[in-house]
């Protein structure tokens, strides 16, 4: 968290401090690995750091490991070696793979990446594009310091968004966030925590988390509860 406070306000000699005494994976694999892997991969490339291309690298490896391959870890594996490289149709591949992932966030920040590259290498067009997925992705999102980051790289493009956050409700339906919604549905239709962490490739504990968060806001207790609560409101959609 140090880490990427310092790298949110472009320090990134002090990211580079915080992140030397972090491994960068670890096992077993919590949700945030994927992040740190990608933090480090940009703090690695703004720094010319050897070292911690080096772990990054290493990294990438661990996950593309995997089999059956899994794309989310393809997915982030190639975005840090393609912000390693400056390669921006790494990027594209890599936000192509995420945007469909259990990890929206993820997805756009290879977007950004993808667009901060293609801006360097003068295709401000396509630059905009992405630049604008990854807005419109941290927004839906409230990663609002994400989505400044965004607009401030749009404006250089001659592009202005408006930040407008609206706060979450504190009960019912549009107080879950998409995780939650994620889950419960999940869970809803038989699923038990560890298939459903399995499927969405979070560990249990988190998709605990997620279900007593829901649980709370909902206003149920036990899973027939909420597993009546969904069917009426798809009822009520239909």
């Amino acid at each position: 968290m140090l880490a990427l406070a310092a790298w949110q306000r472009d320090d990134v000699h002090d990211a580079m401090r915080w992140l030397s005494g972090v491994p960068l994976f670890a096992s077993p694999l919590w949700p945030q690995v994927l992040d740190q892997v990608i933090l480090g991969a940009r703090v690695a490339a703004a720094a010319g750091d050897a070292g911690l291309r080096a772990r990054v690298l290493q990294a990438t490896e661990v996950l593309e490991r995997e089999r059956p391959a899994i794309p989310l870890f393809s997915g982030v594996a190639q975005h840090a070696r393609g912000i390693l490289e400056g390669d921006a149709q790494a990027l594209l591949a890599a936000a192509d793979v995420l945007r469909s992932s259990s990890r929206p966030l993820l997805y756009a920040a290879a977007a950004e990446d993808a667009g901060a590259e293609l801006a360097r290498t003068d295709h401000p067009d396509k630059a905009i594009h992405q630049l604008n997925a990854a807005f419109d992705s941290y927004m839906g999102h409230e990663a609002l310091a994400d989505a400044r980051r965004v607009g401030r790289a749009l404006r250089r493009l001659g592009v202005h968004r408006r930040i407008v956050s609206q706060p979450r409700a504190k009960t019912g339906w549009d107080s879950l966030t998409d995780s939650e919604v994620t889950v419960v549905n999940l869970i809803a239709q038989g699923a038990t925590n560890r298939s459903a962490a399995q499927r969405l490739h979070l560990s249990p504990h988190t998709v605990r988390a997620h279900l007593r968060n829901a649980f709370v806001k909902l206003g149920v207790s036990s899973r027939i509860e909420l597993s009546k609560l969904v069917r009426g409101a798809d009822h009520h959609a239909d």
